[in-house]
């Protein structure tokens, strides 16, 4: 097969040697340039610093925990009621029981009356109220204090309705303390009294009373 006609001036082989060698020639000539233009160099030293930083290690001692923290605390559960005046989030840790408070009072005896305190009480009267010998229940006297051959009184604040019922008795003082109060509220609580008037009419009335205990089981008359 014939070989085809090529353009000699687009041929890439002759062009890349020529291209090279005037590459190859300039490089030489600057090289010559350079070292003609700059005969001689110069060296100096230079000082390094050696110094280094020293870093001192320090044991850190291990960090002990000296107080415990306190345990978390523990999830609030509402209590359900049915009462419209407690409100809906109270919780059983906001309930507050107070241990050092007094019990209540003991409940009035069977048979002792109470009534609502709707009227006023009177510390004054026209006529005072008498006490009905036949309701007079004699106290029963502490069996520790009988024992002991102890003796003592109460000094009693009592509220009388206008029914001349007892419906509230306070102790103001008792000698010794701790022994007869009990003995002498229940007693008193089930007396009768003929009310107090004012003018004619019954009146709720407090007066005070005294009331002994003696081994002979006396009961004093009323001051």
């Amino acid at each position: 097969m014939a070989a085809g006609w090529r353009n000699p001036r687009f041929d890439l082989k002759e062009q890349a040697r020529s291209v090279f060698e005037q590459s190859l020639a300039l490089s030489l000539g600057l090289i010559t340039m350079t070292f003609l233009t700059y005969p001689s160099f110069e060296v100096r030293a230079v000082e390094v610093d050696h110094s280094f930083e020293s870093i001192e290690l320090e044991d850190i001692p291990e960090t002990v925990q000296l107080k415990k923290p306190p345990p978390p605390q523990r999830p609030q559960i509402p209590i359900a009621t049915e009462s419209e005046d407690i409100p809906e989030d109270v919780t059983i840790l906001d309930t507050e029981l107070d241990l050092t408070a007094p019990p209540p009072p003991p409940p009035p005896p069977p048979g002792a009356r109470q009534r609502q305190e709707e009227s006023p009480i009177f510390m004054a009267w026209e006529e005072a109220p008498e006490l009905i010998r036949s309701t007079q229940i004699k106290p029963d006297y502490p069996s520790i204090a009988r024992k002991a051959g102890v003796e003592g009184k109460v000094l009693l604040t009592i509220v009388i309705d206008e029914e001349g019922n007892v419906i509230k008795a306070d102790v103001v003082f008792a000698s010794p303390a701790g022994i007869f109060e009990d003995a002498a509220i229940k007693a008193i609580l089930q007396w009768k009294y003929k009310p107090a008037k004012q003018r004619d009419k019954p009146i709720k009335v407090a007066m005070g009373y005294t009331m002994e205990f003696t081994l002979k089981e006396r009961i004093p008359p009323q001051e």
